[in-house]
């Protein structure tokens, strides 16, 4: 058996030495449920083993409706930080890459993928009102992009099922019915309370959201009439898939298929409306 030289081992720890000079980790691949999305979820990048000297994180997203690209300058709040805020995403699953650079101008790249569990809350009156003896349907306003694997209504009063979407309540005293809807990334929400009241009218008024979204249906220009202090606006279709991104409240919808579409308004301060609009194509 041939022995290895000093010389020859030497060689060997250099190379291995220079091997291992860069190695980088973006974290591990994990979903994001909506309360740390509404925080501001980090990216978990890690130097791992290096002589870092620059950091740099990359990402693309291409919406062809506007044609335009979207990058990670767009996404985050720097992308030279290991661990940067992700302060927008474009798509429900993100894949992000990260960069290292060290002394020697060597460079190490690891990638990490998020999904995101985007909910949108329809603006909908459940203030409803029934006779003792009449038998109702509950509904959902809250949607995830994802879908819906588990209904938790409670109380467990009166009802028909508390496991599925829409149950049928048959309550003889006025009831607040609440639901948990979890996703296929396991992360839940608590959707608006369904106020049942026993009452000799049919339905309860309730105050309308300062919203008007208009007209609708639409054709060629969309409209939003809002006090609110407007961030964004996203189109999506029933799927969930992002169909227009804009920061202004007129919107040309004109090259849009014809069916219903979410519109969902953001403000500053992070809260959202959404709403279905009706498109009529060409």
């Amino acid at each position: 058996m041939k022995k290895l030289t000093l010389t020859t081992l030497t060689v060997f720890t250099i190379i291995l030495g220079i091997q291992g000079q860069c190695i980088i980790d973006a974290g591990i691949n994990r979903n994001v449920c909506l309360q740390e999305i509404y925080d501001g979820p980090l990216l978990q990048g890690e130097a791992i083993e290096g002589d870092f000297v620059q950091f740099a994180w990359h990402s693309e997203y291409y919406l062809s409706f506007t044609d335009d690209y979207f990058y990670a300058s767009s996404m985050l709040n720097d992308t030279t930080l290991l661990q940067p805020i992700i302060e927008q995403h474009y798509e429900e699953t993100v894949k992000y890459y990260l960069t290292g650079t060290t002394s020697t101008n060597e460079t190490c790249t690891d990638s990490v993928e998020l999904n995101f569990s985007d909910w949108i809350f329809l603006t909908q009156d459940k203030i409803t009102g029934k006779m003792p003896e009449d038998t109702i349907q509950l509904w959902i306003s809250a949607i995830s992009f994802w879908p819906h694997v588990q209904y938790e209504w409670s109380p467990n009063y009166m009802i028909s099922d508390t496991t599925v979407e829409q149950p049928l309540v048959w309550n003889d005293t006025t009831t607040f019915y609440d639901v948990v809807i979890t996703d296929s990334l396991g992360c839940s929400v608590t959707d608006q309370t369904f106020k049942v009241y026993v009452t000799i009218s049919s339905v309860l008024e309730k105050d309308e959201v300062d919203l008007n979204i208009y007209p609708n249906p639409v054709q060629d220009r969309l409209s939003v009439l809002t006090d609110l202090e407007i961030s964004r606006i996203k189109i999506y279709d029933l799927n969930g898939r992002l169909i227009i991104y804009s920061e202004q409240k007129e919107i040309d919808v004109s090259k849009l298929e014809s069916g219903n579409y979410i519109v969902q308004v953001e403000s500053s301060n992070r809260k959202s409306i959404s709403r279905i609009v009706q498109i009529i194509g060409y």
